[in-house]
């Protein structure tokens, strides 16, 4: 004689579903949270660029086009400036001067060590320099290109910040507009080609 075995029953085991139920409840007011503190300090709104008017954006365009062909008749003034802070030649008209013309001196500042000649002498400006070598007037007809031989943020600070003061006292003094210009910016040169051509 067999006996039927008893099935014993357990109950389900509740705790997963009270992790997964406390995890979607903490979720949602985390959430709730996020929604209600973005509420309460919303992001400021960028301003928007105005608009220019059409007739203003038309005279601008004018003005510009006035400025590039003034800038464009310019005679190119070349000047290049070495790493340490020396003009060492002027190009203009066809002709090439060159010079020693240093732009730097010592500073009795030990903090600054070096500063910039033409703050203190206005004769040591590179405009004024400039001016000298070609034999004009003024550089009313000249677009003086400063033209360093390294990159502009390897230059020395005080010659850094001296050329671009430079830049306006060259309007201002001189009658020219001038620009400083990165090397590091203009197009590699072409490599020299072999004598007689390729075959």
């Amino acid at each position: 004689m067999t006996r039927s075995r008893r099935r014993v029953r357990y109950p389900p085991d509740l705790t997963s579903l009270f992790d997964v139920l406390f995890i979607v409840v903490f979720a949602a007011l985390i959430r709730a949270a996020a929604v209600e503190n973005a509420a309460a300090h919303p992001e400021p709104a960028r301003p928007r660029a105005p608009e220019t008017p059409p007739p203003v954006a038309a005279l601008r365009q004018r003005a510009l086009a006035n400025i590039d062909a003034d800038l464009a008749a310019r005679t190119p003034l070349v000047v290049r400036i070495s790493r340490d802070g020396t003009i060492e030649s002027i190009e203009s008209d066809g002709k090439l001067h060159r010079l020693v013309a240093p732009l730097l001196e010592r500073n009795p500042d030990p903090a600054l060590r070096l500063a910039y000649s033409g703050d203190v002498s206005p004769a040591q400006r590179v405009c004024r320099i400039a001016v000298q070598q070609v034999g004009a007037v003024d550089l009313s007809r000249y677009l003086v290109i400063m033209v360093p031989a390294v990159a502009l943020n390897d230059l020395p600070e005080s010659l850094h910040d001296g050329l671009y003061r430079d830049l306006k006292r060259c309007r201002d003094e001189q009658n020219g507009e001038a620009a400083l210009v990165d090397p590091t910016t203009l197009p590699a040169p072409a490599p020299p080609s072999a004598p007689g051509g390729t075959r």
